[in-house]
């Protein structure tokens, strides 16, 4: 039977339930956190074994069209050969040598050229480390302390001021604005404004049809002195004409980037202005496997992919047919739902809306219970990614599930989704 039947076979995930048996007593919560389940662990597949293109398989042997795409890297898709090809032949040459390698050179110079008001780059591994290399150089650039932050930035500390596992203080050092309101930031830079190094923010977490907030956003900053620092680690590359902020028009001081940069391989950046840049050479912002090139010749090969094709188009396009149908699914069977860009199409979303939010949690757990049931991987609490790899076939097919989806939905929870008579 196709497992995008609408009337699927049960799947049943016993392999990934021995392998969660075992992690239990040897890592810490028996996964690290992007390895959460998406729904229960009994009704999810917890481990996975390999992906092509936009599908990945489990261990117990289900396919699935993936929107996941491993939390955005694979923007090309899993397994792209030319990506991979250029990476596998970088490691044969020797990954991690002593002291500096070419390819730093070139991969910097690339990356300048492409991202307005860049002149220079640093390179590292992931995002958490860019965004924090990004803070300590617009520190010693402003001689300030304290930044402002709007979105997820990564796992540091820094990232999570309030958390009680963290220094004490922290909070009082990174403050939040939101990303709706640019007056929540000029009240804040107000009482804080010569004492603000930075305003980082994630675009993610921006309204879509405000792309001037960015703008307004990045004078606040320059206005009091900080630097302001755009947060595309999710963002950067996939959106028309490839990056947010060449779709909203401003020009950042710093930008960070990791994801779909790489394509699956381990490399990030931060690329900015020259005088902010230069710091960097009076700060300590290496590890031992930043100069490790595998990742960094899968950048450039990634790159070498996105000047000759339409990717960025593509996925847009992709996207908003996705959003749309979703959209129409929920509304035919009365589903209070949402289908949205997060921020724009390339990055989809589905969120339900019900006022109760019991109702809320209950009609979410049966919808991506039943798309998983069909063969469709999303995720119920996070963006999800349009790749180069999905086509008009696999959206029609997770719409086609979307359907049956949100009909089950529609069965199963109906006294909570109709009004009381009279009401």
């Amino acid at each position: 039977m196709n497992p995008l039947d609408l009337a699927p076979s049960p799947r049943t995930f016993t392999a990934s339930q021995e392998l969660l048996s075992r992690a239990r007593s040897l890592i810490p919560g028996g996964y690290h956190l992007s390895g959460r389940p998406l729904v229960t662990p009994a009704d999810s597949p917890m481990y996975f074994e390999r992906g092509a293109g936009c599908r990945v398989w489990d261990v117990d042997g289900h396919e699935y069209i993936d929107f996941v795409m491993a939390y955005g890297p694979l923007l090309l898709g899993y397994a792209h050969e030319e990506v991979d090809r250029a990476a596998f032949e970088q490691a044969r040459r020797g990954n991690l040598l002593t002291l500096n390698h070419p390819l730093h050179l070139r991969f910097v110079e690339r990356l300048v050229a492409r991202f307005p008001g860049a002149e220079m780059g640093a390179f590292f591994k992931t995002g958490s480390e860019a965004t924090t290399a990004a803070l300590r150089l617009s520190r010693r650039a402003t001689g300030r302390r304290r930044v402002a932050r709007c979105g997820y930035h990564g796992w540091h500390d820094w990232c999570l001021p309030l958390a009680d596992f963290v220094p004490d203080g922290l909070d009082r050092q990174v403050l939040e604005f939101r990303p709706d309101e640019p007056e929540s930031l000029h009240e804040l830079l107000r009482a804080h404004g010569d004492e603000v190094a930075a305003v980082i923010l994630a675009p993610e977490m921006m309204p879509s049809s405000r792309p001037e907030l960015a703008r307004r956003f990045a004078e606040l900053a320059r206005e009091h002195g900080a630097v302001f620092i755009l947060d595309e680690i999710k963002t950067g590359l996939r959106i028309h004409p490839g990056s947010f902020q060449q779709w909203a028009g401003v020009v950042p001081d710093l930008t960070t980037l990791s994801k779909a940069l790489g394509n699956g391989w381990p490399v990030a950046a931060v690329v900015g202005r020259r005088d902010i840049m230069r710091h960097g050479a009076e700060l300590h912002m290496s590890a031992t496997y930043h100069g490790e090139t595998t990742g960094i010749a899968a950048a450039l090969a990634t790159l070498d992919v996105l000047d000759r094709s339409d990717v960025t188009g593509h996925v847009w396009r992709l996207g908003e047919r996705l959003i749309a149908g979703l959209q129409a699914a929920a509304d035919r069977h009365r589903v209070p739902a949402l289908a949205y860009g997060e921020p724009l199409p390339p990055m989809p979303f589905l969120r339900f809306t019900h006022a109760d939010p019991r109702v809320r949690d209950a009609i979410a757990a049966t919808f991506y219970t039943e798309m998983l049931q069909r063969g469709i991987l999303l995720h119920p609490r996070h963006l999800w990614f349009v790749s180069a790899a999905h086509g008009d076939d696999d959206i029609t097919r997770t719409l086609a599930a979307a359907e049956a989806a949100m009909a089950a939905v529609r069965a199963r929870h109906r006294p909570s989704l109709d009004p009381p008579a009279g009401a």
